[in-house]
């Protein structure tokens, strides 16, 4: 039984223990002496191994138990990132990205776009910068409280409600694609719970937002808008619009049919006169004979950053047109439902859309042009004739970029 003893002015008992010819000094951070006796006898009863494994972690779970909660849970996760260091396998942040390129099952989405690994490289970059100044070296050291208090950051830094899913669901992924990989026991962001998205609807520009929006318009967001306004396609598709996807119509498959594995359906769109006058115009500046892209600097940005061109038109809006973008409406499911509508290059599509309801165009031809996502109402719309699209888009107006006063 090893002696217990105070050392001068501490206020707990302490013992010495011969190991391997070593002379060691513990405290068992007792100030009673029954209880420091106990702790004494523990501690060299496990130092000289007369205890195994499974003893000794039963009595450090009891030692715990009997700890106010605070300190316990304190001493709980120090003591648990401690045993979680002793593991065999680990992966650095640093090597982590890279590891998870390399791995076959890293998207449940198939092989991701230029694009979209842009976007994920960014939530990766945030989450290892954080975790760089909490001094967390590895991806195993992540704790459940870690995931919760990074997505606070994330929340607090003021995203939407679809951004803070979107970081969650990566990370998640990440996690869950490098568990052996990384040595990870639990997914630190496994529990945590992706917000219910408050719906954002996108509104159509009246016909006066249009012609001010047409007015104001320069450079390449002159023909990008004149190509939403009369074919209504989607801003990634008119950025990524070639001059070999026109003769004297449109042809394009949509990106958002692209990602859809298999699928390759293309749409046809007739061009309005004002597009092609506009179209002529381009042309003319490019060169005569230009190859590739139509707007082959826009399309860089849009694929290294798509939110910064998405900005840069909702800036032009608000700055320049001076139109309102977002708008909260009530909604009869109470305040906690309420839901902003918003207006922003998308706004062009269902301008397009409008446009054609109200030139008395039918569904079926609308449907058609603007290319439906569900395959079998693609069906139903598909008896609109080539003849019928062209008058169709021919009955927009042609006033928005001045042709009524020419």
């Amino acid at each position: 039984m090893p002696k217990i003893f105070k050392r001068p002015g501490s206020k707990v008992y302490s013992y010495r223990v011969f190991k391997n010819g070593k002379d060691i000094w513990k405290s068992t951070g007792e100030s009673d002496k029954k209880k420091a006796q106990a702790a004494a006898n523990a501690h060299r009863a496990a130092l000289v191994g007369a205890l195994n494994t499974d003893e000794l972690f039963s009595m450090l779970v009891s030692r715990l138990e009997d700890m106010p909660k605070t300190e316990r849970d304190k001493r709980r996760v120090d003591y648990g990132h401690r045993l979680i260091r002793l593991q065999a396998e680990k992966l650095a942040f640093k090597d982590a990205w890279a590891r998870w390129l390399s791995m076959p099952n890293k998207s449940r989405f198939g092989k991701p776009s230029a694009n979209t690994l842009a976007g994920y490289a960014a939530i990766w970059n945030r989450f290892k910068k954080w975790a760089n100044e909490k001094k967390i070296a590895h991806l195993h050291e992540v704790t459940r409280v870690h995931g919760q208090n990074y997505m606070a950051d994330v929340s607090a830094s003021g995203v939407t409600e679809r951004t803070y899913g979107a970081h969650l669901k990566f990370l998640r992924s990440v996690f869950s694609v490098l568990e052996d990989q990384a040595g990870i026991v639990e997914n630190p962001f496994a529990k945590l719970t992706v917000p219910e998205l408050q719906t954002q609807s996108r509104e159509a520009f009246t016909a006066e937002e249009l012609k001010t929006i047409c007015s104001k318009a320069s450079g390449d967001w002159k023909y990008m808008i004149a190509i939403g306004i009369y074919t209504g396609l989607r801003l990634t598709d008119v950025v990524h619009l070639k001059w070999s996807d026109i003769t004297d119509r449109i042809t394009v498959t949509p990106a958002k049919v692209k990602r859809r594995k298999g699928s390759k359906a293309k749409i046809e769109i007739p061009i309005h006169p004002v597009l092609a006058r506009l179209l002529e115009e381009l042309k003319a500046d490019r060169g005569g004979k230009p190859k590739s892209n139509l707007f082959p600097e826009m399309a860089d940005e849009y694929d290294k950053s798509r939110p910064a061109v998405s900005a840069a038109f909702t800036a032009f809006l608000k700055d320049e047109c001076g139109i309102a973008v977002t708008a909260e409406k009530d909604d009869d499911a109470g305040p906690r439902k309420r839901r902003a509508s918003a207006k922003g290059f998308h706004s062009l599509r269902h301008s397009f859309v409008s446009l054609c309801a109200m030139a008395g165009v039918p569904q079926a031809t609308t449907q058609k042009l603007v290319g439906h996502a569900s395959p079998a109402m693609t069906q139903i719309y598909s008896h609109a004739s080539a003849e019928q699209e062209r008058q169709a888009i021919n009955l927009l107006p042609a006033e928005f970029f001045g042709t009524a006063e020419e």
